[in-house]
């Protein structure tokens, strides 16, 4: 039996009793078997802390066992089995603390109720009572495998309150879009350049959590529009602004504030709620930035104002927070993707990517916005991965100053292209790359849909 030696509600009273009935009957303890189970503020945890175990901290659960008991065998929980003696009288075989203001906090940083909370402190304390510790990586697996177990066989589950949506990332090109939604997923989502006009399709990257997913767009750059491409690029980034819980507005640090957030403003939608980050810091000091803040925090029409470096990765889990304040909350797991899918876009769309990325990099800056990539093959089934990849331009001249001379260009695209991807797919890859002109193509709409660009309508 539990002995509650503060005061405590029914209902909490009634779930702490099942926890001690399931592990009881687990454990074959025998009926006269209880423990003292007190609820206590932070000076009297952080002392008992002192006195007992020499350490000067508040914890959130005390464990003191009477008797020392020893589990037989370490396979099933069925097959857990103690042997205590007792008289008529109950034997008492420990005193549980539980800090009520830490389990508190911690019910708040899990995204689950008090109750869940307190029973899982209630658990963890009883199976140190038992004998089990988390002194080693080994140990710790075996009393969470135990916990989790316990408390989901007494359907005391975490009551999430689950976070979900989506979020669009906008701002003009190279401003670090790509390199922001990278850093939030964890993965290499969108492909980066110094170079403008990097992004040319809306490119989703889930970010994932044990209480939230967060689907991130990120968006082609704002720019001047020269032909047909940019000007579905541009129609891309007001579709996605329209269907999203919170837009993303991202500007860089180290150009003028107002200047770069008035010319976005104008072009998102007045609906939902906006972030403004200021990305670069690192590229800036804060001297020079702090008075546009100042003046960008009085005239910002937003409902956050961040400070961050994509880049670095500053201030990159402040946002996930923030974002999390403004996301629809769910009573139940919401995910639009699963958990092991961090982007909507297959491998050969990320292997075009990729190889346009290098592209990117190693040509001069006109050249590189004319050239489309496209998958002619793609044979998982060869050992190694073979894919072959056409690379269009719109000038024969183009072609010359991609193949290189003597094919020395072409072949340091290919061997970029191909280490990144190996990274990506896990395995050898043999990669082919042909060079083919193909002119005006990002004014020829059947050019446009033959290269597989899909743009919104």
């Amino acid at each position: 039996m539990v002995e509650f030696v503060t005061k405590v509600s029914e209902d909490l009273k009634r779930d702490i009793k099942k926890v001690f009935d399931y592990i009881s009957k687990s454990f074959s303890l025998p009926k006269q078997v209880k423990v003292n189970l007190s609820f206590v503020d932070e000076d009297t945890i952080k002392e008992l802390n002192k006195s007992t175990r020499n350490i000067d901290k508040v914890t959130d659960v005390l464990t003191y066992p009477y008797v020392e008991l020893k589990p037989k065998a370490r396979l099933n929980i069925d097959d857990y089995k103690y042997d205590i003696d007792v008289d008529d009288n109950s034997l008492t075989i420990g005193d549980i603390y539980i800090c009520l203001n830490k389990a508190k906090a911690q019910a708040k940083e899990y995204g689950h109720s008090l109750r869940r909370e307190i029973c899982f402190l209630f658990c963890h304390g009883m199976l140190h009572i038992l004998g089990y510790d988390h002194m080693t990586k080994a140990e710790a697996k075996e009393m969470e495998e135990m916990q989790d177990k316990i408390l989901i066989d007494l359907g005391i589950t975490r009551d999430i309150a689950f976070k979900s949506g989506f979020v669009t990332i906008v701002g003009d090109t190279n401003a670090g879009k790509s390199t922001l939604i990278n850093k939030l997923v964890g993965e290499h989502v969108a492909i980066v350049s110094p170079k403008s006009q990097t992004t040319r399709e809306n490119i989703i990257g889930v970010y994932n959590d044990d209480n939230s997913q967060i689907v991130f767009v990120d968006t082609p750059g704002y720019h001047k529009r020269k032909n047909k491409v940019d000007d579905e690029m541009e129609k891309n980034i007001e579709n996605a602004t329209l269907d999203t819980e919170i837009i993303l507005m991202l500007i860089a640090a180290n150009k003028p504030l107002v200047e770069q957030y008035e010319s976005i403003d104008k072009k998102v939608s007045d609906e939902g709620k906006k972030i403004l980050l200021i990305n670069k810091i690192d590229e800036t000091t804060f001297e020079k930035l702090y008075p546009q803040l100042l003046v960008i925090g009085k005239i910002a029409k937003v409902d956050e104002i961040l400070p961050i470096s994509a880049l670095k990765g500053k201030n990159c889990d402040v946002l996930i927070d923030m974002i999390k304040k403004y996301l629809p909350t769910f009573d139940h797991e919401m995910r639009y993707f699963p958990t092991d899918e961090y982007t909507d876009k297959n491998l050969r769309f990320m292997v075009a990517e990729i190889i346009r990325e290098k592209v990117l990099l190693l040509l001069d800056d006109e050249i590189p916005h004319g050239i489309q990539v496209v998958i002619s093959k793609y044979d998982e089934e060869s050992t190694p991965l073979s894919i072959f990849a056409d690379l269009y331009c719109e000038k024969e001249s183009h072609k010359a100053i991609i193949l290189g001379k003597n094919g020395a260009m072409i072949k340091k695209i290919s061997t970029m292209a191909r280490k990144s991807i190996e990274a990506l797919t896990g395995e050898h890859v043999n990669l082919q790359l042909f060079v083919k002109v193909r002119p005006n193509w990002r004014n020829d709409n059947a050019a446009i849909r033959e290269f597989g660009l899909h743009f919104g309508e």
